[in-house]
């Protein structure tokens, strides 16, 4: 099946004909609306007002109908539009990495809003991947050094990408933290959305995850699954500067597990739920 003309409203015509049975009628709506202004020069407001006029070139038709053939396929919109926005920062997402999630974002942004009118911060990012909340964090505390880790080359060169792309300077290492041994390193706070989901929990995700974004910087075996945070607490306890903070994204069923970790080498912890109302964060603090 193709798309009948090059007239927006035909597009968005057949962009719900074709994804119907796939997505929510407003999501199809959200990501066509995200595609044509990607594809065209044509603003949000502009295809609202007049897509029963505006028409499209045929190239750009071209690109459009792949790019729906592509959600067809169940394959995530960032990706086909190559990059997402992540608070005041753009992330490209030319490699493969984990595309960043609303909860990461409010993460980072607590984070932020924790420690406003800190200066000269030194700041560790497990994990890293797309590089997202290290950025967001050294665009939000310019003077602060910024040390970013994975143990991905492909997450190290996208994160470097994405720094320079908004103007960055970040420290990167392409290191297993399995392996880092550092000490005394002072780190005001430490931040980390390690892979948290367990094997057993792969049923319960959908496509757009397992097919395309990157298992390694997902799961975790069931036998321990919070393999990564027994690390985090070994970085931590080596390299946590007096009254610093560490910031975890979590697996929402194994909150108090992740918690009781941190706290059985007395920190002072807490629990956060998202938007969602999901457990997503485990902040702690040893004074």
């Amino acid at each position: 099946m193709r798309i009948s003309s090059n007239k927006v409203k035909d597009i968005i015509d057949f962009a719900f004909q074709e994804l119907e049975s796939l997505y929510e009628k407003n999501e199809i709506r959200s990501m066509i609306y995200s595609i044509i202004e990607h594809f065209t020069d044509y603003n949000l407001m502009k295809i609202l007002t007049y897509k029963d006029e505006l028409k499209v070139s045929e190239s750009e038709l071209l690109k459009i109908n792949f790019a729906i053939k592509d959600l067809k396929k169940e394959k995530p919109l960032q990706q086909i539009l190559g990059y997402c926005e992540f608070l005041d920062v753009k992330i490209n997402l030319n490699h493969q990495v984990l595309i960043p999630r609303v909860e990461t974002e409010e993460i980072t942004q607590r984070i932020i809003q924790e420690n406003k009118g800190r200066k000269n911060l030194k700041i560790a990012d497990l994990c890293c991947g797309s590089g997202c909340i290290a950025i967001a964090l050294k665009k939000a505390f310019p003077d602060a050094n910024v040390y970013a880790y994975d143990i991905s080359e492909e997450a190290i060169e996208q994160s470097k990408e994405n720094a320079n792309l908004n103007k960055e300077k970040i420290y990167f290492f392409k290191e297993n933290i399995f392996q880092n041994k550092e000490k005394n390193q002072e780190f005001d706070i430490i931040v980390s959305n390690p892979p948290y989901v367990r094997e057993s929990e792969k049923a319960l995700m959908k496509n757009n995850v397992l097919l395309y974004e990157p298992h390694l910087a997902l799961f975790v075996s069931d036998e321990d699954p919070l393999i990564f945070y027994k690390e985090i607490l070994d970085f931590c306890n080596r390299n946590l500067a007096k009254n610093g903070k560490i910031y975890m994204e979590i697996n929402e069923n194994l909150a108090k597990e992740t918690e009781l970790l941190f706290k059985n080498f007395n920190y002072q912890t807490s629990v956060f739920k998202d938007i969602r109302g999901k457990d997503r964060l485990v902040f702690a603090k040893k004074d």
